[in-house]
């Protein structure tokens, strides 16, 4: 059997994921989103200041080292296109010990940040009022390159979208991943105990199923302290239980009923077996296997009620005058008659024929025995292609027309037969999607009705 991964790992590994993803992405696109959008003039960060990233590493990469061994800055293309795309573009590298302007800096921009001699800084963020074009924003930071540690200064820089690159590797560093990683696997730790502790209803229930079989079917789960969205589940598997004890109990009755009803006539075959020079010997020999043979096939064609039935497309009419037909000879013998009200129309079904002819058999069967001598039995086919077999006997007493459907229950203690044919007939129809049931012949006796699924049945 295939095993399939743990849910608790699962849970465990999306919820951690998911908060990488909320402190690495959702928050800084979060403070993104509203800078850019101009909501909050107050706001810390504001849309342009997002367009210094691209600048900086344009500049630092613009950094070579001269014949002499000094550092110069010598704009490469790139930086030269942004320029000609932002002409308010200024930017400057000073040594963070001399303060001096590395040659290529803006001459502008050096001498806005004349004084920078007398202060040492890291990171400043200024304007510069007097700019042709308005307050411009700058920036100027403390940063390491191959060439060795410098000042760079930034301003007039605007944001565009060609920025969005530069801004998302702000969060994507070595820094950021040792920042988060305490706060990733503190969650972790807390969602392995949270999750435990959830789970533990659903490990004592396994214990629980794992502990019933044959003998046990009636114990339960336990659905104590168990959550919301697993609640149903348990409940469907307790009532699948109650189903298949309900189910297994039906079978064992089944099994003693039927046990008992061979050992009668098994019984008195021994008995006869013991005086085989009795006249009556072959006669009650041969009544008594009969019995025995009725009851085994009864017996088989109740298993045969659980096994999946194969569809034949008959003609109902035709179908039905068939068996009428066989049983008119024995209708007479018994001094009964029979009348068939075929359907106004063809009428096709898609069925069983054996298990539709073993119920049909059974009901002519049962209208045989229980017409009076003399009597006339009636079949007919209705319009919505429903049979109903009419017999004027003593009929069925509303208290019993539920319990005649019983296996082994007979309406009369010394009837004859084991009681298994309704049960029989009942669950063959059933088994196709139709219904059996009684009711009250007019002027007395019972008429038994039996309906095919609407989906099986065609009208031509």
């Amino acid at each position: 059997m295939k095993r399939h991964g743990s849910l608790s790992s699962r849970l465990i590994a999306s919820l951690a994921v998911a908060q990488f993803v909320a402190i690495v992405f959702l928050v800084p696109i979060t403070e993104f989103i509203v800078s850019i959008s101009g909501v909050n003039a107050s706001w810390g960060t504001a849309r342009d200041d997002w367009g210094e990233y691209r600048l900086m590493r344009l500049v630092r990469e613009s950094l070579s080292r001269t014949q002499d061994g000094d550092v110069a800055l010598r704009p490469t293309a790139s930086l030269r296109e942004y320029v000609d795309a932002n002409p308010q573009t200024h930017y400057a590298i000073f040594d963070p010990r001399t303060k001096r302007a590395l040659p290529g800096s803006s001459e502008d921009l050096v001498a806005a940040l004349g004084r920078l001699d007398r202060i040492d800084v890291s990171t400043v963020k200024f304007s510069i009022p007097d700019d042709s074009r308005g307050p411009s924003r700058g920036i100027l930071r403390f940063v390491r390159t191959p060439l060795g540690d410098f000042l760079i200064a930034l301003s007039g820089y605007r944001f565009s979208w060609d920025d969005l690159f530069e801004v998302a590797k702000l969060f994507l560093t070595l820094h950021t991943l040792v920042v988060i990683a305490p706060g990733i696997l503190g969650a972790l730790v807390i969602a392995w105990l949270v999750v435990r502790r959830e789970f533990a209803p659903l490990r004592a229930a396994a214990s629980d199923i794992a502990s019933i079989d044959m003998n046990s079917l009636n114990r339960r789960i336990t659905t104590r302290n168990a959550p919301t969205e697993v609640a149903p589940f348990f409940d469907a598997v307790n009532n699948a239980l109650s189903r298949l004890d309900a189910g297994v109990a039906a079978q064992r009755r089944f099994a003693a009923n039927a046990a008992h009803e061979l050992r009668t006539p098994i019984a008195i075959m021994r008995a006869h077996a013991d005086n085989p020079d009795d006249l009556a010997f072959r006669r009650d020999m041969r009544r008594d296997i009969r019995r025995v043979q009725t009851i085994v096939e009864q017996l088989l064609a109740a298993a045969r009620t659980s096994a999946p039935h194969e569809g034949e497309t008959i003609d109902l009419g035709a179908f039905m005058l068939t068996l009428i037909a066989d049983y008119t000879p024995l209708m007479i013998e018994n001094k009964r008659r029979m009348e068939f009200e075929p359907p106004l129309k063809r009428i096709e079904v898609t069925v069983d024929k054996w298990a539709l002819e073993c119920v049909v058999s059974n009901l002519l069967g049962n209208a045989l025995r229980a017409e009076p001598e003399g009597g006339v039995v009636q079949v007919r086919i209705l319009e919505n292609a429903a049979i109903e077999v009419v017999d004027h006997g003593r009929g069925v007493a509303p208290c019993d027309r539920e319990r005649i459907f019983e296996p082994f229950w007979r309406l009369e203690a010394k009837g004859k037969g084991a009681g298994l044919g309704l049960a029989i007939s009942k669950s063959l129809i059933e088994s196709m999607g139709g219904t059996l049931s009684v009711g009250e012949t007019p002027g007395g006796g019972a008429t038994f009705r039996m309906s095919i699924a609407p989906e099986d049945v065609r009208f031509r």
